[in-house]
């Protein structure tokens, strides 16, 4: 962002489209019809069931620290739903580059690219979350129990802020429906490799990386609690709460979803890249923000009946009730015999419409 504002001459020197023929490559070549439409399909479904998901987990905030985090994420996953969703659906019916809005995708990018950064560092953060909770209660109060936790979203958070201030973005091309930090791609190549930070290279590594290393220490540390304990796998399962068992899984599912996108990415920085892996790595990257409340709605008994109740409230007002503070789903109760004659006599009386 700073390259934009405070030194635009360079800006200019490099994302300057002078000279360059949008349709040397053909319109019909730029198109990418059925994938737009997917994801701008999924991208309104997610939006549906994602926002529910997060008044759920804010209503929950201060019971458990992984409930901040998850709140945290779920901001940035609807922050950059829409641009991954409905603006690149528009921009790959139309066949748009960076050349066709030079502005407008820069600063898209910029947004895109930051928001991916706060998102997958934070996704680090709670899967140690919730590792040290099971290794050791003790220290995961000391280092996330209370407004601690908002210590870690301000570093992700801060992370963010840089690369959006300091660094180059991503720059979407509906040429090869992908990021790309060279805005010109399929147009001119990055010889001198002006645009690829290396910091990114560095951040998909530790995504792809550091992620499994987590939960493969995890799996470490309960095999030797096993051996050590001489007990049976299912034993040491059994003593962990039916709460805690279903909250790492839904942390190592979406952790899941992260490191194969930082692992694709990472392969398509060393190695040429065909057009299927590139629309993969697309896919993979929109359901890293997209996928969460089907984890939470299926997994997470919290969630689901929040969420049901948020539904019902919306679209079925006369079922609800509030006894005590405490939202209340009335049963639906048959109509009695009294009730239904009634209601006959009713439409009987009622004149008709022609």
């Amino acid at each position: 962002m700073e390259l934009f504002f405070f030194r635009h001459s360079e800006y200019e020197r490099l994302y300057n489209c002078t000279g360059l023929d949008i349709d040397s490559i053909p319109l019909a070549k730029r198109q990418y019809v059925p994938e737009s439409i997917a994801i701008s399909i999924l991208c309104a479904i997610y939006y549906v069931l994602y926002v529910p998901c997060m008044y759920s987990i804010w209503k929950h905030l201060r019971e458990n620290s992984c409930y901040r985090l998850l709140f945290f994420i779920g901001i940035t996953d609807l922050s950059i739903l829409w641009i991954l969703g409905f603006l690149r659906a528009w921009l790959n019916l139309h066949g748009y580059v960076f050349c066709s809005f030079p502005t407008l995708i820069y600063f898209v990018g910029i947004a895109t690219t930051s928001l991916w950064m706060a998102e997958s560092t934070a996704d680090l953060v709670l899967a140690f979350n919730r590792c040290l909770d099971f290794f050791s209660p003790h220290y995961s109060r000391l280092l996330f129990s209370g407004d601690r936790t908002l210590f870690w979203n301000g570093a992700c958070a801060a992370y963010a802020l840089y690369w959006a201030i300091f660094l180059k973005p991503g720059i979407y091309s509906s040429v090869y429906f992908g990021s790309f930090f060279n805005p010109f791609m399929g147009y001119r190549n990055d010889e001198q490799i002006e645009y690829q930070p290396v910091l990114h290279i560095f951040h998909n590594t530790t995504v792809a990386v550091l992620s499994p290393s987590i939960y493969l220490v995890f799996i470490i540390k309960l095999l030797y609690d096993i051996q050590i304990n001489r007990r049976q796998l299912s034993a040491v399962v059994s003593e962990l709460s039916a709460v805690q068992r279903k909250t790492f899984l839904q942390v190592f599912l979406i952790s899941s979803i992260n490191t194969m996108t930082g692992s694709i990415c990472l392969y398509m920085q060393y190695n040429e890249a065909n057009q299927w892996m590139i629309t993969l790595a697309e896919f993979a990257w929109f359901h890293v923000h997209g996928f969460p409340p089907v984890i939470y709605l299926t997994l997470n008994k919290t969630v689901r009946q929040d969420c049901r109740k948020l539904y019902m409230k919306l679209f079925n007002r006369n079922r609800v009730s509030h006894i005590g503070g405490v939202t209340v789903l009335r049963p639906n109760r048959p109509q009695t015999q009294q009730q239904q004659q009634r209601q006959n006599h009713l439409s009987t009386e009622s004149p008709g419409y022609t």
